[in-house]
């Protein structure tokens, strides 16, 4: 049975596929390399070009089948006879330490798709680099970034606090803990039941999540389009 946890989305984006060629050229090239046992070979502009590109797409995919993964573990979390809040912690953690790390990934997208130099889009600031080079020539593409930032900036604080300071919590989850800890009688209250409820909604949110990422990454695909298209255009203007 196929698992739709690890789907990958963008890599079947219509826009890419003027450079599908370029890239199955480029790799049937590497394969040829490795079984003869080369140490390189000779690539195109244009297989350079897609395999930059497929690269970093690649490199968004799978970061959201990272997400989509966090999603499932905690979604399990509901059937759970005794839901753990450990593991509800560990998962919604490495969600949030995740979520944020998708913006990088779509600027260095944006970089290689429109040629911008690596050594900018690649290091310290490279996000706002790519910012000021698409506001002004770019401008769709640069409110695509920004959609793309807008849909997980409400975890950027408390990823920095995870990476900087304390474990993920809120008052539930500290109840929850506090609760376990100390053994406290809870009387008629299903402790279960309530962690059970607080899963389902930290799937509910993680799934919205993911879905705002995914149209804001499929719209940033979408203005990429022309980049791809003019790239193969001249590749094929070079070989006439």
């Amino acid at each position: 049975m196929r698992d739709p946890s690890i789907d990958k989305d963008l890599i079947d984006h219509p826009s890419l596929v003027v450079l599908f060629p370029h890239m199955q050229s480029y790799c049937t090239k590497g394969l040829t390399k490795h079984i003869e046992g080369k140490d390189s070979f000779t690539a195109s502009s244009i297989e350079i070009y897609a395999n930059g590109v497929f690269t970093r797409v690649d490199e968004l995919d799978t970061a959201l089948v990272s997400l989509r993964l966090a999603c499932r573990f905690v979604t399990e979390l509901r059937s759970e006879p005794t839901p753990s809040t450990a593991i509800y912690r560990y998962h919604y953690e490495n969600f949030v330490l995740r979520v944020i790390g998708l913006v990088d990934r779509a600027h260095r997208l944006v970089g290689a798709s429109l040629l911008l130099p690596s050594e900018k889009y690649e290091a310290m600031g490279g996000n706002t680099f790519v910012q000021k080079a698409t506001k002004t020539k770019h401008p769709e593409l640069y409110s695509a970034l920004g959609a793309v930032a807008e849909a997980v900036n409400s975890y950027r604080g408390p990823r920095n606090e995870l990476i900087h300071s304390s474990a993920y919590s809120s008052p539930e989850l500290g109840v929850f803990i506090g609760i376990e800890q100390f053994s406290v009688d809870t009387g008629s209250v299903d402790l279960n039941e309530l962690k059970r409820d607080y899963s389902s909604a930290g799937a509910a949110e993680i799934e919205e999540t993911i879905g705002r990422l995914v149209a804001a990454l499929t719209t940033l695909l979408d203005e990429l389009g022309p980049a791809f298209s003019t790239a193969h255009e001249f590749s094929i203007s070079k070989t006439n």
